[in-house]
């Protein structure tokens, strides 16, 4: 189910661009330069899935977690593997694409926090509208779906059309969004990167991987084009050995195989950038002795503190037969007072992961679940979780290890989402609905974000406001890492925006683009693939 490529030394034996980690961040930022005329290679420890279809399953994806990095973390003293992505195309294989906008306030966040937070990052040290013409060509770059015509309160909307229209709205969905607009509410259909053309409607979304390139991934709509229009070079199952340092520059990264009895391989370049999450960018820091000592490196692990509104029928809602992830509601953004974050519909992910979460995991028939699911609507809160040097990622023994707490203003404001949705829905004409915050989860690291956050003072960040490390001329962090703050909406569609940006900076850095590479060519090693087998192994 899995494939895997390393290739031996290409042609040219000299890259303009190295990217580790082959997520949002790192897509974006490759596939820019790569279209720019750089000689770009992608490195990713993960390996190709050759069968998106049979990873429809639920054992395998969310109780076995077989696409997720297979590295066992210490959370807080238990030892799990994390949530997140472990293939090549990282947690954009398993995200559910709601690709929205954050607001301006969200680049200000001195203004909602004052005192909580730390006075270096009341401002992000690039401004909303510096970021806004990366946000619409991050859209274009992913297709989203969507209706530039509504409103939302407190969030901005696309000044033109966007790429795709989205699907029509479930017939639940239509009668839902009547009644929250009765409620005095201001629902919108989310903006999608999923095509609706040739999306299956499966019921099932996040933590799947998609049996169609419906759903867009940082391997579908960034890398293989990268590869097959502009001759970058993709190396899967791979993971850096060392790294050669000369004073404040990488000269070069030595590459191994995780799987395959192949020679270390010396990898040189101009740039390197790093993608490899909140979490593993930090790590990979630590690792290879890159730290330059900066205690902020690793500090302030931020992911959003979930509030989960379930609400049960009167009659079928659609859920567990077809698509219906379809609703959004801003009104919370900021709200008496305080701001809050967004709420979005979600499908219920099936019946074992239902079970698992029942006290006592009681033994219930899964056709009794399945008919419970087909009576439920799923929306989840993403309240903003404030940055606390507290919170951070460490490495000990040679063990990744995290520790998170949430700040006390975090469960409130949380509670404060509870309240204000909860009422909206506990009593409707569509069924009885409960609210719940997610006050302990630690594993489902979704929207990991701050580890290596951007600014303009190397004492308070460990970025430019370019994403270069502080103390090194040529590395620089792509992934969520780089954010001060977490944001009021999910965090893919700036993460890729901010690739973008990063990318054209890098090359209008280097000057006038140089001539377009050769392509390379697989030579010797236990298992190699030509860009055709590739496409094939992608789709």
């Amino acid at each position: 189910m899995h494939s895997h490529a390393v290739y031996s030394q290409p042609q040219h034996s000299h890259w303009d661009a190295v990217i580790i980690g082959t997520g949002a961040g790192g897509g974006a930022a490759g596939s820019k330069l790569a279209s720019r005329g750089r000689r770009v290679l992608f490195l990713e420890r993960g390996l190709l899935f050759s069968d998106r279809r049979a990873f429809q399953d639920e054992q395998a994806m969310l109780m076995e977690l077989r696409a997720a990095d297979d590295r066992m973390h210490d959370f807080d003293g238990v030892r799990k593997p994390p949530f997140t992505g472990g293939a090549a195309g990282g947690s954009t294989l398993l995200y559910g694409a709601c690709l929205m906008r954050p607001a301006p306030s969200d680049f200000v966040p001195g203004e909602w926090y004052g005192d909580w937070i730390d006075p270096a990052i009341r401002r992000w040290p690039v401004e909303y509208e510096e970021f806004e013409p990366w946000f619409t060509e991050a859209e274009d770059l992913l297709q989203v779906a969507g209706d530039h015509s509504e409103k939302p309160p407190h969030i901005p909307r696309r000044p033109t059309d966007y790429p795709r229209v989205p699907m029509p709205l479930h017939p639940f969905n239509r009668r839902f969004r009547d009644h929250l607009i009765r409620s005095g509410l201001h629902p919108f259909q989310l903006p999608l990167g999923i095509d609706p053309d040739t999306c299956d409607k499966c019921p099932t979304c996040p933590g799947y991987i998609c049996p169609t390139p419906a759903r867009a991934t940082s391997m579908n709509r960034c890398i293989e084009p990268a590869v097959h229009r502009h001759g970058a070079a993709l190396w899967t199952g791979v993971e850096i050995a060392a790294v050669e340092l000369n004073r404040r520059k990488i000269v070069a990264v030595h590459v191994k195989s995780g799987t395959h009895r192949v020679p270390v391989t010396r990898i040189a370049a101009d740039h390197f950038i790093l993608a490899a999450g909140a979490i593993g960018s930090p790590v990979f820091l630590m690792q290879h002795g890159l730290t330059g000592d900066n205690p902020m490196i690793g500090r302030n692990y931020m992911f959003h503190l979930g509030v989960l509104f379930t609400l049960t029928g009167f009659r079928s809602t659609g859920s567990g037969d077809t698509f219906v992830k379809q609703l959004g509601i801003s009104d919370f953004y900021i709200h008496n007072g305080h701001k809050l974050g967004y709420i979005q519909q979600l499908p219920i992910p099936g019946p074992l992961t239902l079970r698992a979460e029942l006290p006592g995991r009681l033994p219930v028939p899964v056709a009794l679940l399945n008919a419970v699911i087909r009576r439920n609507v799923t929306f989840a809160g993403a309240v903003e979780d404030l940055p606390q040097p507290e919170n951070r990622i460490m490495l000990k023994n040679g063990t990744i290890t995290v520790h998170h707490r949430y700040h006390a203003y975090d469960l409130f404001r949380a509670k404060q989402m509870k309240r204000g949705f909860g009422q909206r829905i506990q009593f409707s004409t569509a069924g009885l609905g409960i609210g719940v915050v997610a006050g302990t989860e630690k594993r489902h690291v979704a929207h990991q974000v701050g580890t290596c956050r951007f600014g303009n003072d190397p004492k308070t960040s460990v970025l430019d406001r370019n994403c270069r490390v502080h103390h090194l001329d040529n590395l620089y962090i792509v992934d969520g890492a780089f954010m001060p703050t977490s944001l009021g909406v999910g965090p893919a569609l700036t993460i890729t925006a901010n690739g973008l940006r990063v990318g054209a900076a890098l090359a209008k850095q280097d000057g006038a683009a140089s001539a377009a590479p050769a392509a390379s060519t697989p030579c010797t090693g236990t298992a190699h693939l030509s860009r055709a087998s590739i496409t094939e192994d992608i789709h």
